[in-house]
């Protein structure tokens, strides 16, 4: 897209931030005289996919003006999924870095990292960050839905919605109960053989009308990860994760719910969890013993009288997580500890002005991230690049859902949600003085519109923003040691190590980010054959980053190293910084096909981003993919066998040689990858299910990131559960 074009399109977008919805809103007194449109036959209303964190409020995926994926409990079953980055590694525009280890993977969205991407469990902020481990910690089994929301939410959620919302939701009666129980209990147990990894739950349900009630725990064991290339990954893990929720219904209107997950991991891996076989650091490649630690505690109210006024909840929630780290060699404990304290409130008004149908959604909340280091070797007990630092967070917003059907006289419908939300923020640390605090406001505007039945298209702008994080703003002390470049140590048989110092920057701006898509979507019924139906969507999206944050590492000997008495020596230094501008536009397609006797999942993703400074490309892209999943449903046998396909092309990772030019940085193989999975309830085994897999089937060598590791080799999966209930 050309400079002016780009320009061409803000200015039309920010002005029709203020106009479109009017014009929406007013639609139906200029059609009042126009025709209705027929009525839908009954008969041919079929289930639709429905996102909930799109908009807040319940809609469409297919008429949802813009990419959302949504996946169900019934595809958490069929993936089997040891991690949460198998059950969404075939997203578009979706990827997880940091390796093999569920210990160490960090999600992406369309390029956007870490802190880019909000992640939400139960709707409460998983704020966990690390320089060597995840950003949050959940088992698959306890799922009940996954939505990954594409692109910049801030108008709704606030700082850290950049790149998108992956937002979780934790399994409950409603979703395991058969037709006509009251009650249930279901035991699971699984295998994969590629790490030797051993599953085991039991789940206990109830839904009397009143009180929606689950309780589970599950057990999962597993060793070092046997990887294409022939090696293996130090990994031991020892899982142990709770879930405990239910939900009661004070009276008609007034509900009153609360939660309380827990993952618990006593891992023995390197000190670097994110996948590297050696980094050259002796630290960070020693192996240690690691007790992580994710708690969620959850309480919610609900009021929703007979009135189209009042939909209101409110959640006040926290989230513990700690990475406790032992190291006998030396022996030396260090933890890292994120709190997040939070309150959330909502309300959603549903009235028709004319024939336009209204929801509108006011809205607010706080938050605080609080985060504690621990070494047990330093004097204070202080942690090198684990500050002791706070933010605090708080805003407000409010969103319209316009639904009209023939717009200014025009066939078919229109839906027009515009958004704003206000935030105010600050952080601070005992390591520096004052605080660094800012606001910001984030629009958004998007339009969905089907002049037939059979199609969509929809268009929207949105502004994001993310504020520094504490690790950003604080960081000081040690960040590596590496040998001097010319002192040995006879006595100790080894060189003697100098230090990259983090250097703090407490002035750092917030990230901003103005976005613009266009995508048309497509819905045909009775395709192949009777009751069958396909849905397509495809888009394009660029987003402008201002003052993006990058970790910058300067790795150089000072010159005193050099020359006797060769100290004062220093490594050079790690600090982040504001860099100027970037540019991030991609192309994503999902396609879904379903009948009586198949399915077909299919998306295609492509992300490209630069630094318009430099010209580097952005350390968070990948390369371009495509994935296939097919199955065939025998209801004869009461099974279902499905084929999953991945590839992903050849990439390339260019950056500034600082002489006008570009260097190959990184550089990874295209892949091919297939798994066969299946599924088997049989009739003669009331409440029992088979679940088999096998993953990587041909047994690929390849590295899906740069981490310096390749991923699992063939990999067999089996898990058996019996249900029963009354």
């Amino acid at each position: 897209m050309t400079t002016s074009l780009k320009t061409g399109v803000r200015t039309l977008a920010r002005a029709a931030f203020t106009t479109v919805s009017a014009i929406a809103l007013n639609a139906g007194a200029l059609a009042q005289d126009a025709p209705d449109t027929e009525p839908q036959d009954e008969g041919e209303q079929r289930q639709e996919l429905v996102t909930i964190y799109g908009t807040t409020n319940p809609i469409a995926v297919f008429d949802y003006p813009g990419q959302v994926s949504v996946l169900t409990r019934e595809d958490i079953d069929l993936r089997t999924p040891s991690s949460v980055s198998d059950l969404l590694k075939d997203v578009p525009g979706m990827a997880f870095s940091g390796g093999p280890r569920r210990t160490g993977e960090v999600p992406s969205i369309r390029g956007f990292s870490g802190q880019n991407v909000l992640i939400l469990l139960d709707g409460a902020r998983q704020s966990f960050t690390s320089a060597h481990d995840g950003r949050f910690f959940a088992d698959p089994a306890l799922l009940g839905a996954a939505e990954v929301v594409r692109g910049p939410a801030s108008a709704l959620y606030g700082s850290g919605a950049v790149g998108g919302v992956l937002a979780l939701e934790s399994a409950d009666a409603e979703d395991l109960l058969e037709d006509g129980q009251v009650w249930g209990a279901r035991v699971r147990a699984g295998y994969q053989s590629v790490n030797e990894e051993t599953l085991a739950s039991f789940t206990a349900f109830t839904n009397t009308g009143k009180f929606d009630g689950l309780a589970s725990i599950g057990l999962r064991q597993s060793g070092d990860i046997d990887l294409g290339d022939g090696s293996s990954l130090p990994s031991d893990d020892d899982i142990t994760t709770g879930l405990v929720k239910g939900r009661y219904a004070l009276s008609d209107a007034l509900s009153l719910e609360a939660s309380w997950q827990r993952f618990d991991n006593s891992a023995f891996e390197p000190n670097n969890g994110q996948g590297t076989l050696g980094t050259g650091d002796g630290v960070l490649d020693r192996n240690v013993e690691k007790d992580i630690t994710s708690d969620t505690y959850r309480l919610g109210l609900g009021f929703d009288p007979a009135s189209d006024w009042v939909d209101s909840n409110l959640t006040v929630y926290q989230t513990v997580t700690s990475v406790d780290e032992f190291d006998a060699t030396v022996p030396r404990n260090i933890s890292r500890e994120i709190e997040t304290t939070g309150v959330s409130a909502r309300n959603a008004s549903r009235f028709d002005l004319g024939p336009v149908e209204t929801v509108f959604t006011i809205g607010g909340d706080w938050y605080r991230d609080e985060q504690t280091g621990f070494d047990s070797e330093t004097t204070d007990a202080s942690r090198s690049g684990v500050p002791d630092a706070e933010s605090e967070f708080v805003g407000i917003f409010a969103q319209v859902e316009a639904v009209t059907e023939r717009p200014l006289g025009l066939p078919g419908e229109l839906i027009v949600i515009p958004g704003i939300r206000y935030d105010e923020f600050s952080s601070s640390s005992d390591a520096a003085a004052g605080e660094n605090e800012d606001s910001a406001v984030s629009p958004r505007l998007a339009a969905s519109y089907g002049p037939v039945e059979w199609l969509r298209v929809f268009a929207s702008y949105a502004e994001g923003f993310r504020a520094p994080s504490v690790n950003e703003l604080y960081l000081d002390g040690t960040h590596f040691e590496v040998p001097h470049p010319i002192l040995f140590d006879p006595g100790a048989g080894s060189f003697v190590f100098v230090t990259n110092e983090f250097v703090p920057n407490a002035d750092l701006k917030p990230e901003k980010t103005e976005t613009v898509e266009v995508g048309a979507g497509l819905d045909f019924k009775d395709v192949v054959s009777s009751g069958d139906r396909v849905q397509a969507k495809v888009s394009y999206y660029e987003s402008d980053v201002e003052d993006l944050i990058n970790l910058s590492v300067d790795f150089s000997y000072s010159p005193t190293c050099f020359a006797p008495p060769f100290f004062p020596c220093s490594a050079g230094t790690t600090n982040s910084a504001n860099v100027a501008s970037a540019e991030i536009e991609g192309v994503e397609a999902e396609l879904r096909y379903d009948s009586d006797r198949s399915y077909i999942r299919a998306s295609y993703a492509s992300i490209e981003g630069r630094d318009l400074s430099t010209g580097s490309d952005l350390g968070t892209l990948t390369p371009d993919r495509v994935t296939v999943d097919m199955g065939l449903k025998a209801y004869e046998w009461d099974a279902i066998i499905g084929l999953r396909i991945q590839h992903a092309s050849d990439f390339a990772r260019y950056e500034s040689d600082d002489a006008g030019g570009q260097a190959l940085a990184e550089t990874r193989d295209s892949y091919a990858v297939a798994d066969l999975y299946a599924s088997w309830s049989p009739d003669m085994l009331p409440g029992v299910r088979f679940d088999v897999g096998v993953d990587n089937i041909f047994d690929e060598s390849y590295e899906r990131v740069f981490e310096g590791v390749y991923e699992p080799a063939r990999n067999y999966k089996i898990a058996a559960s019996w249900q029963f209930g009354g």
